[in-house]
């Protein structure tokens, strides 16, 4: 609820386009992107060691109604950028699940 109000202040006060953390689940998060006049994107937030995690946060957001991701640390510090970029734009720009998308970390 905090996550939508928030939003939509930034739509409000002018923004073209929202960052803003995810909430969790698909569900929570369509509230956010329903309720915000402008596209809403996601933060990757902290470093998550979990690949699979990453993928389905994506998957969720994409679920959900995002315009897209906005991932920083998730991707420079990962140990292929290259595979999770790939595997983020299957999931991103192709609709793929994530577990779909993860295979794409297991052979390129």
């Amino acid at each position: 609820e905090i996550v939508a109000q928030v939003a939509r202040v930034g739509a409000e006060a002018g923004a073209d386009i929202v960052k803003t953390l995810y909430t969790g689940d698909p569900q929570s998060f369509k509230r956010v992107v329903s309720t915000c006049p402008v596209p809403v994107v996601i933060a990757g937030g902290p470093k998550v060691e979990n690949d699979g995690e990453v993928l389905k946060m994506a998957e969720g957001a994409m679920e959900a109604g995002a315009a897209g991701v906005t991932f920083g640390r998730n991707i420079f510090q990962h140990r292929d950028p290259a595979r999770i970029t790939r595997a983020l734009h299957k999931v991103v720009f192709e609709g793929a699940l994530a577990s779909d998308a993860q295979r794409v970390l297991q052979h390129g």
